[in-house]
């Protein structure tokens, strides 16, 4: 009883919405789970690479 009263009430609809949410963004996450870690691992080597010189004198043109 209480498990149908759940399903049929408003704040049932909150929590299928976000279940449904989540399995699409995990799905996708599996789906494309090489290129996001190809990309992840990218941006990382150029984040703590300390090899590019970066210049933050804002006076220079670029």
């Amino acid at each position: 009883m209480r498990i149908k009263q759940f399903l049929l009430g408003r704040k049932g609809l909150n929590t299928v919405e976000v279940v449904v949410i989540l399995a699409v963004v995990l799905g996708i996450a599996l789906i494309f789970r090489k290129e996001i870690t190809s990309f992840v691992k990218e941006l990382f080597d150029v984040i703590f690479n300390r090899d590019i010189p970066i210049d933050l004198d804002p006076t220079k043109a670029t």
